[in-house]
């Protein structure tokens, strides 16, 4: 106690607030000198030990505590889940098949009424129902099959085989390329990372990989899941990957670097060509992310629109992942992994001889897949083919022009980059406060980081829809600077604002981890009150 009571006194005669000013002060100048280190890893190490005492402090413990408490109620009132008819352990009886189809009807018309009305930016990519129809047909034929079981189950081989032969020859694959059907994106990257992994083993034990920033956070993901350290590399002023850093960022333990096309975040294609050279350079891998673009952009391109070769006509390509349930049109639950060369697929493979159990095997990480989302996806390539998904892309990317085009006209508006597809970054002042009423208009922006902004990527379902989108906008800027002295506290812009300005991103991150508590918690307590 001899420090404590050292300190009262020293303090004793100076005023409380004072005290918490020179507190603030010490705290500020103290982050600040923190962040003036050139190191960055080191900074972050700093920063974190920094964060952390401050958290330590028991008044700021207590005031964090309530603040999260708050949040989750305001998360949890926001989902809008349905409690009436709830179900927390299994009925006595079963619930009797017609009652319960109605039920689900009535959900289900609640969830269409979100997107039906063509404002949603991506998530919905098609929503035809004629297209819908086949998809579901196509499920519930071969709803019990399992691609586990080829033997038993051999049509799921034709459909999945044909999927990744369509998808390669789309995206120019040579005659080595191969692939595997994955549950969506992130296992497609995943299983790209892994195959690096284990390919290049013999090279290094401490892998690393070097990506963009703006690389989509499927890789952060398998790396943290992989141990795989990875480093991101800052953009040029074209907002594509700065290939200069990249290269510098490379070591005898990188095994791959990255680049999208197009990216989530601005709708920029990287420069491929220029990394496939790094990539050859250094005898290292290079994976372009398509998730998003892969099936806009090869048409897009056959319509004559400004689109750099990205794909595996480039030598150092070695590898791709695209989506076939976004722009694919599929049922949601697919995508498509390509390699470059059969060896390198192994390499992501998993397989166990002496299992008790029995031989085992797996491409991809499930065991039991759903073969009727393999036939659903099937079914809309084949029913579609390249006429069809052209005409869709003509209208997407007409949509998109027209959209950018206007945006340009719009003295408030700056736009992001120069994106080549049908996503388009954008921001303005309080953007985010512009974004909560376009939201009260019916749209479903994304909201953006480091820069605050907003993007559209524009679907099959918003095909003519832009000169709404931009009214919209334009009164939604105008409101905002009408209410600029009284900006609405009720939506989501000072909750974005708030987290993308916290320098203490491991706040942001227990924030984001309480949104996914509250996000598969069920509602219980709420039911029994209602």
């Amino acid at each position: 106690m001899g420090l404590i009571d050292s300190a009262n006194n020293y303090l004793q005669d100076y005023k409380p607030v004072q005290i918490v000013l020179s507190t603030v002060g010490l705290t500020t100048l103290g982050y600040y000198a923190i962040s003036s280190v050139t190191n960055k890893e080191f900074r972050n190490k700093l920063q974190k030990k920094f964060f952390s005492a401050v958290k330590s402090v028991p008044a700021v413990q207590a005031k964090i505590k309530q603040e999260r408490k708050e949040i989750k109620k305001t998360i949890t009132k926001g989902f809008n889940t349905n409690v009436e008819d709830a179900h927390f352990t299994l009925p006595l009886s079963g619930v009797p098949t017609d009652k319960l189809i109605g039920q689900m009807e009535d959900l289900m018309k609640v969830d269409e009424s979100h997107w039906t009305g063509s404002k949603v930016s991506g998530c919905v990519y098609l929503g035809d129902k004629q297209h819908t129809d086949l998809l579901n047909k196509a499920y519930s034929m071969f709803s019990l099959s399992n691609p586990l079981h080829p033997s038993v189950f051999p049509s799921i081989r034709k459909f999945e085989t044909e999927t990744i032969a369509m998808v390669s020859n789309m995206l120019n694959g040579h005659s080595k390329v191969v692939g595997a059907l994955t549950s969506g994106g992130t296992e497609s990257i995943f299983m790209a990372v892994k195959a690096y992994r284990d390919y290049y083993a013999d090279k290094t034990s401490n892998p690393e990989i070097v990506v963009p920033v703006t690389i989509h956070a499927a890789f952060d993901k398998a790396c943290q899941y992989l141990k795989i350290r990875i480093k991101h590399i800052e953009l040029g002023a074209d907002y594509k990957v700065n290939v200069a850093k990249m290269e510098a960022a490379i070591t005898s333990d990188t095994i791959m670097i990255a680049g999208s096309a197009v990216n989530f975040p601005h709708g920029i294609i990287d420069d491929i060509p220029a990394l496939a050279k790094i990539a050859l350079k250094h005898q290292i891998g290079l994976h372009v992310d398509a998730c998003l673009g892969g099936f806009i952009i090869p048409f897009a391109e056959e319509l004559g629109y400004d689109i750099p070769v990205f794909d595996f006509r480039v030598q150092g390509v070695t590898s791709m992942s695209v989506d076939t349930h976004k722009f694919g049109y599929a049922a949601k639950g697919t995508s498509v992994v390509l390699f470059g060369n059969k060896q390198l697929r192994r390499a992501m493979y998993f397989v166990i001889p002496d299992w008790p159990g029995g031989i085992y095997a797996s491409p991809t990480m499930p065991g039991s897949r759903p073969g009727g989302l393999v036939a659903a996806c099937w079914a809309s390539l084949v029913s579609l083919g390249r006429d069809g998904f052209r005409e869709k892309a003509k209208g997407v990317m007409e949509t998109t022009t027209n959209i950018l085009k206007a945006l340009r006209e719009i003295k408030e508006i700056t736009i992001i980059g120069d994106p080549k597809a049908m996503v388009i970054a954008f921001t303005c002042e309080n953007v985010f406060y512009v974004n909560d009423y376009m939201s009260k208009k019916g749209w479903h922006l994304n909201a953006l980081q480091r820069p605050n902004s907003l993007h559209i990527c524009v679907t099959a379902k918003l095909i003519g829809m832009e000169n709404e989108f931009i009214k919209d906008l334009k009164d939604s800027i105008k409101l905002v600077e009408e209410n600029k002295s009284n900006l609405p506290k009720d939506g989501t812009a000072p909750i974005y604002g708030t987290a993308h300005s916290i320098p203490d991103r491991e706040m942001v991150g227990t924030i984001l981890s309480d949104f996914i508590d509250a996000l598969i918690t069920n509602d219980q307590s709420k039911s029994q009150s209602t």
